[in-house]
């Protein structure tokens, strides 16, 4: 039995602290005027597996509140709403009918199955913008001169389906002006030969704002037979662009040597960093997870090792960094042994950092779910089988880590007892643990569950909920491309006394139907402004049938209407983001969902000639107001 943990209230009024003290948050849904500086705000993948609820314990609140990733939940879910925000749609109904805005090429492959890009916004408080907020993708392929690794668009706002986009531009010869641009695109060439971008990227925030806020990009590059490379990219607007065809992202810019310190921002320079030297050291799983309040990153291997990285992104608050010459990006050799701490013999995802223990949490392919101490002390619990015999029994997505509740989440395809998958809570010192049988055992990866906002608001609320999704009675591969018989299923299940999950089985499931497969992680986005405490969640199913659906789960569990709008993008897709809860009457198109579908066929715009559309940057609008 997981102990029990009582919530304080008394951090409702601390959290109330925060925001007057915060600078540039909205205070009672309208906008501090006295500092001017942008309020920027980011959306990758480490803002997917962080939950920040509103209520916890005074000293958790506060250790939590280190972490921007906190601020961003706490401002989408309490301080963006306002008491007039339904008069901007009194007179319209809302239709949660998905639209195809744009779709780009990515080359010979897109972003990876799971991995997420990013997204970033220059200043909320201001009117979406289509010069400076940008979308960045990682493209899991070997980079050449007509061959990016990440890309980078702008003018995301734009497209005709339910209404032109607040970005739409008069067409050129060069300009289609209906879909985002190439910002930039590069082939970052850190490897002998190159390498792709298997995992996802992360960008630059300064908690004290200025000119480094969305600047810089970092991620990692990999190939067979080298260790993994860790890159800081100061990318230059135009840099990578096709004059001839704004929406190819096929004429990389190169860059195979690198600055000796931190590359500045706005050069086009890159820094270049090995981890470790062992030739099996590739990374496929695991994207880099950056403590913004400490300038560090964390990121792991395929065979079991996880490093940590200082001087990330060299940040106002880094006192490193205050020389002249501030350094690049290198290994800590404080932590662990020289800089890094064996945790496995297996594959690691990304790594999860819990701002109140500073533990890190990581999977393995070994079906274990890791915690490593700031002094490099290494303990596990068993999630899945990750034995040779069981394909699917390691975790290869994150966990979810709540610290304020003192809660991580993990999923393995395969339980220990091999019948089914399993989705485990344990607590943050892996003390007690409660599981959850999902679908049939052994059938396929389980990715990702997520959290409602009732959740967010306490997970001891009646309406907490935790979604997720497994399969059942597959007699063939489960791939991208199609698998033999089942039924994919989505489930939900409740919480009780302290936050404690509700243990056995799911107490909601409903049976999607033919055909079955691996699906993408789910994401949750809390929406008021297209909705009185709309609460929407996305999810993609790496299938050839309707692959993308939204959920409307404001209510809860949605019963036998739970998939909405099953639209087709293609064989899979990557993670989901979602960027902005902006009013998408003023600015059409501004609220979206940013993914990369395999395979897309003829939907992909400006295709290579004469090959297969294996990846395409895909934009959509979240809903539609009629």
């Amino acid at each position: 039995m997981m102990r029990k943990r009582p919530l304080s209230r008394g951090a409702l009024l601390l959290f109330a602290a925060c925001l007057v003290f915060l600078p540039g948050l909205p205070l009672s849904g309208r906008w501090a005027e006295a500092d001017l500086r942008p309020v920027s705000e980011f959306v990758d993948w480490s803002t997917r597996y962080v939950a920040h609820p509103q209520v916890g314990p005074m000293a958790a609140m506060l250790a939590i509140r280190q972490d921007p990733r906190a601020i961003f939940s706490w401002r989408t879910r309490l301080a963006r709403t306002s008491p007039d925000m339904d008069l901007h749609f009194k007179g319209k109904k809302l239709h949660f009918v998905i639209h195809r805005d744009w779709s780009i090429n990515l080359g010979t492959a897109g972003t990876a199955i799971g991995m997420y890009p990013a997204k970033y916004t220059l200043d909320i408080t201001k009117p979406p913008s289509c010069a400076n907020d940008y979308a960045t993708y990682p493209v899991s392929a070997t980079g050449s001169s007509s061959q990016p690794a990440i890309v980078a668009f702008n003018n995301l706002y734009s497209g005709t389906s339910g209404g032109n986009g607040v970005c739409n531009r008069t067409p050129s010869g060069s300009d289609n002006g209906i879909s985002a641009t190439v910002m930039w695109s590069y082939n970052v060439q850190g490897i002998a030969g190159g390498g792709a971008v298997p995992t996802s990227p992360v960008v630059s925030y300064d908690p004290s704002g200025g000119p480094i806020n969305g600047a810089k990009v970092a991620f990692v590059e990999s190939a067979a037979g080298s260790p993994a490379h860790f890159h800081v990219l100061a990318w230059k607007v135009t840099d990578g662009q096709n004059a001839a065809n704004l929406q190819s992202v096929l004429t990389p810019k190169t860059i195979n040597s690198f600055v000796s310190g931190a590359p500045a921002v706005g050069s086009g320079t890159a820094s270049d960093l090995n981890l470790g030297s062992s030739t099996l050291g590739t990374d496929t799983l695991s994207s880099p997870f950056v403590d913004y309040s400490r300038d560090v990153a964390y990121v792991g291997n395929d065979i079991g090792m996880l490093y940590r990285i200082k001087d990330v992104f060299c940040t106002s608050i880094n006192p490193d960094c205050s020389g002249a010459i501030p350094p690049a990006p290198s290994i800590d050799a404080s932590w662990g042994s020289g800089g890094s701490v064996s945790v496995c013999s297996g594959q690691l995802t990304a790594p999860n950092l819990d701002f109140v223990t500073l533990h890190v949490f990581v999977g393995c392919s070994d079906g274990k779910l890791y915690m490593i101490t700031q002094a490099g002390v290494v303990t596990s619990i068993t999630v899945g089988d990750g034995v040779a015999s069981k394909t699917y029994g390691g975790i290869v997505d994150p966990p979810i880590v709540d610290g304020a509740d003192g809660f991580v989440y993990a999923v393995s395809g395969s339980a220990n007892n091999g019948a089914n998958g399993v989705l485990v809570q344990t607590t943050t010192t892996l003390s007690s643990t409660v599981a959850v049988p999902v679908g049939g055992g052994n059938e396929c990866n389980l990715h990702e569950p997520a959290l409602n906002n009732a959740y967010y608001t306490s997970p001891t609320s009646p309406g907490a909920l935790i979604y997720f999704a497994g399969t059942t009675g597959l007699t063939g591969p489960c791939t991208p491309t199609g698998a033999t018989g089942g039924n994919l299923m989505y489930y939900a299940t409740t919480f009780g006394a302290g936050g404690v999950m509700t243990s056995g089985a799911p107490v909601h499931s409903a049976n999607v139907g033919n055909p079955a497969n691996e699906f993408a992680p789910f994401t949750e986005f809390y929406n008021p402004k297209i909705g009185t405490g709309t609460d929407l969640l996305f999810l993609v199913a790496l299938c050839t049938g309707a692959d993308m659906v939204s959920f409307n789960i404001t209510a809860g569990w949605p019963g036998a209407t739970f998939v909405e709008n099953p639209v087709t993008y293609g064989y899979g897709t990557s993670g989901v983001i979602v960027d902005n809860d902006a009013n998408t009457i003023t600015y059409p198109q501004s609220s979206s969902v940013y993914f990369n579908a395999l395979a897309e066929n003829a939907a992909c715009s400006n295709p290579q000639s004469g090959s297969n559309k294996n990846g395409c940057a895909v934009k959509l609008t979240q809903a539609a107001l009629q």
